[in-house]
C-alpha cells in the first residue's frame, strides 16, 4: 500500500498553564496545543490537533531538529 506524504500548509499553536483543575497535581502544569493544516492531495485538506506537555514538546522539538539535520546532510 502506497501512501502519499501530506504537506503541512499551516501551523497554529497555543501555550498554556493549567490554572484550575479538580486534580490538584495538574495545577501549574504547562501544555502546548498544536494544530496542523495538511494537504492530503486531491485538493483535500484536514486539520490535525494534538496536545503535549512540556517534556513531550521538547522531545518533539528535538526530533524535528534531528530530521532537519539529516535532510541537510542529503543536500
Amino acid at each position: 500500500m502506497n501512501v502519499a506524504p501530506s504537506t503541512i500548509l499551516d501551523v497554529d499553536w497555543k501555550f498554556g498553564v493549567t490554572a484550575a483543575s479538580s486534580e490538584s497535581d495538574r495545577l501549574g502544569k504547562t501544555f502546548l496545543q498544536l494544530k496542523l493544516l495538511v494537504d492530503e492531495g486531491n485538493g483535500k485538506t484536514s486539520n490535525i490537533f494534538t496536545e503535549m506537555n512540556l517534556v513531550q514538546f521538547y522531545k518533539f522539538l528535538h526530533d524535528l531538529e534531528k530530521a532537519k539535520s539529516n535532510l541537510e546532510l542529503l543536500q
